[in-house]
């Protein structure tokens, strides 16, 4: 079963790590994670929830305990709002925050990171997983045990680190670093 995705890239953070949750919904009170993606130097990873192994909260302490600070998100409040909820502090840098910043000062509406970078699957008319179907995904996941459901998962986060990668290393100077 596939628990875990890494792979190393040709394109890295300096210092501190990008990272990226997959929830079962939007809700911090009733919701959880399933999912966690960061990027730290080269390497990218992923590790999903296994009800087989120890509790995830438990998992994603030490993962946050380890990699190397400042942690970097797209909209790093809902990021810390379910870390927090599992007792888990983080601080950081919101790649959001500029962009949120124009869209106001222009009158727009908030953009999300598919708005400022489309997929590949647009152009050759493929469909495109989005944060809102990981909860559907993860339920058929967990009734199922289909690793296509989660090999869906792994790669809509994939996707958010990269692309998150290269609004961090493009816009370097849109940024507090």
């Amino acid at each position: 079963m596939i628990t875990s995705y890494s792979r190393e890239l040709l394109l890295g953070i300096p210092r501190g790590t990008l990272i990226d949750l997959e929830t079962t919904g939007l809700d911090v009170e009733h919701d959880e994670i399933v999912l966690f993606g960061y990027i730290q130097g080269s390497r990218l990873e992923i590790v999903c929830w296994r009800s087989e192994e120890a509790p995830f909260v438990v998992q994603l302490a030490a993962l946050v305990a380890t990699p190397p600070k400042s942690f970097y998100a797209y909209n790093l409040a809902f990021e810390k709002g379910f870390l927090q909820a599992s007792s888990i502090d983080i601080e950081g840098v919101d790649l959001f925050q500029p962009w949120k910043e124009k869209a106001e000062a222009l009158c727009l509406k908030w953009p999300k990171l598919d708005d400022l970078f489309s997929h590949d699957e647009h152009y050759f008319n493929e469909p495109v997983i989005r944060r809102k179907d990981v909860p559907m995904l993860w339920q058929r996941f967990v009734y199922t045990r289909n690793a296509y459901c989660l090999r869906k998962i792994i790669k809509h986060d994939e996707s958010h680190l990269l692309r998150e990668l290269y609004l961090l290393v493009y816009y370097r100077d849109s940024y507090r670093i």
